[in-house]
């Protein structure tokens, strides 16, 4: 991809240099990763082509291309510009990488690990292919080839709440929660505001009988997000299986209230992970 930071002026100077030479295949091409750093994904996809028309098979404008639609989120446009990149160079460990995540995208899991594994064996020990090997190893629920990439990037890089995220999925697959509560204590001193551990962490105390550091959980979790559904949800079994009625029937209050906005809103009720 580029490594590369430019401003609003950096692309502006690039576009003014154009004019003067239009027809300046690699000039193009400095614009539109300019306008990849700033996002600006339209301006990208327009200038990359224009590079293309005047040098079809210019490598990096091909992968920074499959890029700019992996961002659009467009994976058929993007495994296509991506693939011919790497057919021409296929040194670039960055574009094997992007290629597998637009596989993940297209939910083609097997092609993903074909090609990331590629990545990693031009530059071993990549984080951002790691990671997407073991999202596709998660989607195929082979969580324990997940697990096994995701122990390594945890040592690799500590305190990476995306890492832990991916391990705390695999381990929680895999039924070791000792070792998943560990995860969970380790996200949560990462960002202490996200209330689903503290979900998390109630059922796993509430399950090894620590009853009242379980419920001191959940209602910090829903005193933090009064409006989590799932929250209030578990909060009502705990109250049900302790035959605790009264706390019970105001928590389902509260349930009800949420669940009717949120339907109303057409907002998803279930918190989306990994």
């Amino acid at each position: 991809m580029f490594n590369v930071t430019y401003s609003e002026d950096d692309a502006h100077k690039l576009a003014l240099e154009i004019k003067d030479t239009p027809n300046d295949a690699e000039k193009w091409y400095n614009l539109g990763v300019a306008y990849l750093s700033l996002k600006q994904l339209n301006n990208a996809e327009i200038v990359f082509k224009q590079c293309l028309k005047l040098d079809k098979n210019h490598p990096l404008a091909l992968g920074n291309l499959g890029v700019v639609f992996l961002l659009k989120e467009k994976p058929k446009d993007a495994i296509k510009y991506l693939k011919k990149c790497l057919k021409i160079e296929p040194s670039h460990d960055e574009f094997w990488t992007d290629l597998g995540i637009a596989y993940l995208q297209a939910n083609k899991y097997n092609d993903a690990i074909e090609v990331l594994l590629q990545s990693l064996e031009i530059n071993p020990g990549q984080r951002d292919s790691m990671v997407a090997l073991a999202r596709a190893y998660s989607s195929l629920e082979s969580y324990e080839e997940a697990l096994d990439l995701l122990r390594q990037l945890d040592t690799s890089f500590p305190n990476d709440y995306e890492i832990l995220k991916g391990k705390a999925r695999s381990l929680m697959k895999l039924g070791l929660e000792q070792e998943l509560e560990e995860t969970y204590l380790a996200m949560k001193k990462i960002d202490p505001k996200d209330h689903a551990l503290l979900m998390y962490l109630g059922q796993i105390a509430i399950k090894k009988g620590r009853t009242a550091e379980g419920l001191a959980l959940y209602r910090k979790a829903v005193e933090m997000e009064p409006e989590s559904f799932m929250a209030w949800k578990m909060l009502i079994d705990v109250y049900q299986k302790l035959g605790r009625k009264e706390e019970e029937l105001e928590a389902r209050k509260k349930f009800q209230a949420v669940e009717d906005k949120l339907r109303r809103s057409g907002t998803r009720v279930i918190p989306k992970w990994w």
